[in-house]
């Protein structure tokens, strides 16, 4: 009797277990979105990236529609063509008639919150056209993650190839990132492997068989991958607090900066173009008291520094920028004495919404107007 009774409640408690399963299978199938998105679909809607020499990795040289199905990027389409730009195919042997432009840097460039063909460097495209520039082509060569010295290392390694006319450099954000670090770039940058992801790889075929029959627990699997990675805006979190002061930099950080702004415009000299520096606009600036609201916008925990030391570390490269372009006399665009600090055209640190991409747009093009003309 009593065997039975223990028997009954093991059924009963897998009965009500299997009930809840179901229910909740039914209930996230009819009400909550994308739960069909399984790893294999976020890898293939992914941009795929192949690990290089001259920085850590660049976009696949293949043509590939990435479609962002949830999240603050939820309804974005970006595309990149088959040579590993955002963007539409060029030529790579680039016509006579043509005036090409491209444009270097990370996320900022690549411009994550605008979709395909409103990202602000084909923004800057469409406005010349409009002002009688037809044969103006702008390349997005932005690389979501990289540094000055990675923009300077594609152009030196591809970049040339393509005979650009023009060449924009706009980095700031990805180089403060390792300015806490006390080694050098040579021991920093490494070539990235790609290796096993849990939110677009399965971890076995048990786990593949669960995703592709059961929606919840795909969901269930997904929540839990972005709680214990800590995925925030820039990727997986760093380790550690912020620090108190720009002192606590690695005074070599700011150095490397400088050198790649020189070097950027002696390599581009080099191959017969026009280089033109800009300095990155951002959200942080003196000119604005942030609320503690609109601070939580700014990833400080990622370049692991304070309001007070992130603005004076940015001022600091906007002087750099500055510097060198009057001591090799080439173009500046300083972006960040005409956009900085104004709230509606951010949507965090330096990363611009669809009115800030335009105003951007529109300010650099007027600029290269005035080059053009002069040309």
């Amino acid at each position: 009797m009593v065997q039975r009774k223990k028997v009954f409640t093991v059924l009963t408690v897998v009965m009500a277990m299997g009930g809840l399963i179901v229910l909740g299978e039914v209930g996230v199938r009819l009400f909550v979105k994308h739960g069909d998105i399984t790893p294999e679909v976020l890898r293939n809607r992914s941009i795929q990236y192949e690990p290089v020499i001259f920085s850590r990795h660049a976009f696949k040289q293949e043509s590939r529609i990435v479609n962002n199905p949830f999240g603050k990027k939820k309804k974005l389409v970006w595309e990149i063509n088959e040579k590993g730009y955002r963007g539409p195919n060029f030529q790579a042997d680039k016509p006579d008639a043509i005036t090409r432009i491209m444009i270097y840097g990370g996320s900022a460039v690549f411009d994550t919150k605008s979709t395909t063909g409103e990202d602000w460097p084909h923004r800057v495209q469409g406005k010349l056209r409009e002002a009688g520039f037809a044969s103006v082509e702008v390349i997005n060569a932005g690389v979501i993650g990289h540094t000055a010295i990675e923009s300077v290392g594609r152009l030196f390694t591809e970049g040339y190839a393509f005979k650009p006319d023009y060449v924009v450099i706009y980095n700031a954000w990805n180089d403060i990132k390792y300015f806490s670090s006390p080694k050098t770039v040579l021991r920093t940058l490494r070539p990235s492997l790609q290796g096993f992801d849990p939110r677009i790889h399965y971890g076995s075929v048990v786990d593949r068989w669960l995703c592709e029959g059961s929606q919840l627990y795909t969901v269930l699997r997904r929540i839990y991958y972005k709680a214990k990675m800590k995925i925030g805006k820039e990727g997986l979190r760093k380790a550690g607090d912020t620090q108190k002061s720009v002192d606590t930099l690695n005074p070599n950080g700011f150095q490397q900066y400088q050198l790649a702004m020189e070097m950027f415009v002696d390599l581009a000299r080099n191959i017969g173009a026009e280089p033109i520096l800009m300095t990155q606009a951002r959200l942080v600036h003196e000119s604005n008291n942030l609320t503690p609201q609109k601070q939580k916008r700014i990833d400080y925990h990622h370049v692991g520094l304070s309001h007070d030391a992130l603005l004076e570390t940015f001022n600091r490269l906007d002087r750099i920028v500055r510097k060198v372009a009057t001591e090799k006399e080439t173009n500046i665009i300083d972006a960040s004495a005409n956009l900085s600090g104004k709230v509606w055209a951010f949507d965090d640190h330096v990363h611009v919404v669809p009115k800030g991409s335009d105003a951007l747009a529109q300010f650099v093009a007027d600029y290269l107007q005035i080059i053009l003309k002069n040309k």
